[in-house]
């Protein structure tokens, strides 16, 4: 069964996730990451990716892929999933191309 209306401008007051641009979010994952824990400090990064959801309850975008370069895998790992659930809870992938504004 599916959360969302037939009606996109309620479900957008249903989200309240604040839109933000995929490359804002690779990099506020990212330093988050590096801030987790001493031995992620040489973590390198994350790909998101646009989802398609099936309710307003879900975040539209999801990790595509890591890189951990020479961060301890297990404990960077770790970091990213804490890292993204926060996030996913807080924020949405904007609809603008980069370099516009989200409007």
């Amino acid at each position: 069964m599916s959360v969302f209306s037939t009606n996109p401008r309620l479900d957008r007051l249903l989200d309240n996730r604040n839109p933000i641009s995929r490359e804002e979010m690779q990099v506020a994952i990212t330093e988050a990451v590096k801030k987790a824990d001493p031995d992620c400090a040489a973590f390198v990064g994350v790909f998101v990716e646009r989802t398609k959801r099936t309710s307003v309850l879900e975040a539209n975008w999801a990790i595509k892929g890591i890189k951990f370069g020479r961060a301890d895998r297990n404990k960077a790992g770790n970091a990213v999933n804490r890292v993204v659930e926060r996030m996913q809870r807080d924020f949405n992938l904007s609809n603008a191309r980069p370099g516009e504004e989200d409007g």
